[in-house]
């Protein structure tokens, strides 16, 4: 199981960055993500926080890949480019 550290999140006009630290079997990673306002939405309906919908994302794609296997840095919105029943399922991870 891997461990998901948030390690910094910036709020813009369009939505946030934030850069993640994920430790697997004793390695870790780094990530630089953003989340737009729209997918945002989409995903959580304002119900939950960002924070918690770039959780959800990384358990969504670790459930699908390993952690090398995951772009250092992205939009979640290309999420939908490799896996598209992400619409569906990360909602149901919230």
């Amino acid at each position: 199981m891997a461990n998901i550290d948030i390690q910094s999140q910036t709020e813009k006009d369009n939505g946030w960055t934030y850069e993640v630290k994920l430790n697997h079997q004793g390695r870790d990673y780094n990530y630089s993500v953003t989340l737009s306002r729209s997918d945002y939405e989409k995903w959580a309906s304002g119900q939950q926080s960002p924070n918690e919908v770039i959780q959800a994302a990384f358990d969504f794609l670790l459930e699908r890949e390993g952690p090398g296997s995951i772009m250092s840095q992205f939009d979640c919105s290309v999420i939908r480019r490799f896996f598209p029943e992400v619409d569906r399922e990360l909602p149901k991870k919230l």
